[in-house]
């Protein structure tokens, strides 16, 4: 396990959290729904036709870019994976997988 992060983001914890509670808004407004309050660290599963892990602070094992937060939106909701290219953390592009995933780890508390 890993305590809370997202990558580019200073170590300080309040700017985390302005920056992740930023995120989920802005995850909420697309999706028309909250995110749930669970904090994905890494998440298995099958992408397209690939099996594949992706995780927080890692390259995007399909698309490129690094992973700065994965959102669970819920029982049988698709999973948002916030990703950068390039820029800044606000500048993220939001990707919608499916709802599938073999297993998934969550940040310490």
């Amino acid at each position: 396990m890993a305590a809370f992060f997202i990558p580019g983001v200073p170590g300080d914890s309040r700017q985390i959290e302005l920056a992740y509670g930023n995120m989920r808004t802005q995850v909420e407004t697309d999706m028309g729904r909250r995110p749930s309050s669970r904090r994905i660290w890494t998440l298995h599963a099958r992408r397209g036709s690939i099996d594949c892990v992706t995780e927080v602070g890692m390259p995007d094992p399909v698309l490129g870019g690094t992973v700065l937060a994965i959102f669970d939106m819920g029982p049988h909701q698709p999973f948002v994976v916030w990703r950068r290219l390039n820029g800044e953390v606000d500048d993220g592009v939001r990707d919608v997988l499916a709802c599938n995933a073999y297993s998934v780890l969550e940040f310490d508390r």
